[in-house]
């Protein structure tokens, strides 16, 4: 009867280890690596489409816009 209820303990605090890193795995995967990107100047419409179709294409942000600055540079803004 003990080693039948050692088990049981043993299967409980598995389980609720696993549910454990699972969580923490949650919130450490959910930081953005985009955030620099994020308003960043590009010297041409080119150079910002094309961060834009990459990231959107890795499924990384839903929706982007590259806004027109002076000297033909556009600054890049996406959605996630």
């Amino acid at each position: 009867m003990n080693s039948v209820s050692r088990k049981a303990t043993l299967a409980v605090g598995t389980m609720a280890a696993a549910v454990g890193l699972s969580l923490f795995g949650v919130g450490t995967a959910s930081a953005s690596p985009l955030l620099p990107y994020q308003g960043t100047v590009y010297g041409s419409l080119g150079q910002c489409l094309t961060k834009g179709n990459t990231l959107a294409q890795q499924g990384a942000i839903v929706t982007f816009n590259c806004e027109p600055r002076s000297g033909g540079r556009y600054a890049f803004y996406y959605t996630t």
